[in-house]
């Protein structure tokens, strides 16, 4: 399978207190909200083609952020990066 933007990104949801950890499988894992662009990176596939950065509202920005986009360029091909910039 090959995901090409848009894609909707899971989002992470509020909580006014953490859950006991008897009732979750594994262990309880959060981590605070950090601010910055919600991105979806996306390496072409099949290669050659260019990397696609997606906001979160689904507009690609990969202009905005030339030295990603290009640090992108050595990861494999179909990747799906998603993740805080």
């Amino acid at each position: 399978m090959v995901l090409r933007p848009p894609v909707e990104p899971m989002l992470a949801q509020a909580r006014d207190q953490l859950p006991a950890p008897g009732p979750l499988p594994g262990q309880l894992v959060f981590q605070p909200k950090v601010d910055g662009y919600r991105a979806l990176v996306f390496t072409p596939c099949p290669a050659p083609g260019p990397v696609l950065i997606q906001s979160r509202q689904g507009s690609l920005i990969q202009s905005r952020f030339p030295d990603l986009s290009a640090a992108a360029g050595h990861l494999p091909d179909g990747l799906v990066l998603d993740g805080v910039t």
